[in-house]
């Protein structure tokens, strides 16, 4: 399993303009650092995170971490589960977000935080993405996050294989994120035609 989380973050001051241009430059995919392997067992996850913002001109910084010990990961609001059946959920859990958060999606679940954005089988990727505004609490200003999360079951695939193929499933969450508070969620989820896998 392949685990990719992309986060770009920022302030008001690259809201507009030339600095809102390099923000929505960043990407929704990287290649996957060498060392990184799919393998691993039903307890382990690997995951390569590459972080972007507008304090350091948004210039990429990567690290890679393995978690052990559940069948599931938390990160950021998202949760990727590893199923009985052998393939992968990753849901979304608004009461971790920030202001969108606070918001029900559409009606979904009722009061139940959590939303099933996609699941992933073997030979598969798919894509999650979603916004937030947040509060800093030492300061007092607000400030802005883009997450992107890159989740495959994928064999022999190379470590490029995000920037390279296309998403069997993408799935997107974006709140237009207004000083005042959140408007209208925006969303989508489109299901691509099916690429190969090498």
């Amino acid at each position: 399993m392949f685990i990719q989380l992309l986060t770009t973050e920022w302030t008001k001051d690259t809201r507009g303009g030339a600095g809102a241009r390099v923000r929505d430059a960043t990407p929704l995919a990287s290649v996957l650092p060498e060392g990184v392997s799919g393998a691993g067992g039903n307890a382990s996850f690997q995951l390569h995170h590459v972080y972007f913002s507008e304090q350091r001109r948004f210039l990429p910084r990567e690290w890679t971490e393995v978690r052990r010990g559940r069948p599931f990961i938390e990160v950021e609001a998202f949760r990727v589960e590893r199923t009985d059946e052998g393939d992968v959920r990753v849901l979304l859990d608004y009461g971790k977000m920030g202001m969108p958060g606070r918001l029900e999606w559409n009606g979904v679940s009722r009061g139940e935080p959590h939303e099933e954005l996609f699941r992933v089988a073997p030979g598969e990727w798919a894509r999650g993405v979603y916004n937030e505004r947040l509060q800093y609490w030492e300061t007092g200003h607000w400030g802005y996050c883009k997450h992107v999360l890159n989740v495959g079951l994928l064999f022999d695939s190379g470590l490029d294989v995000f920037v390279r193929t296309a998403p069997e499933t993408e799935v997107r969450r974006e709140f237009q994120l207004h000083p005042r508070g959140s408007v209208a969620p925006g969303a989508h989820t489109s299901r691509m035609p099916a690429v190969a896998r090498h």
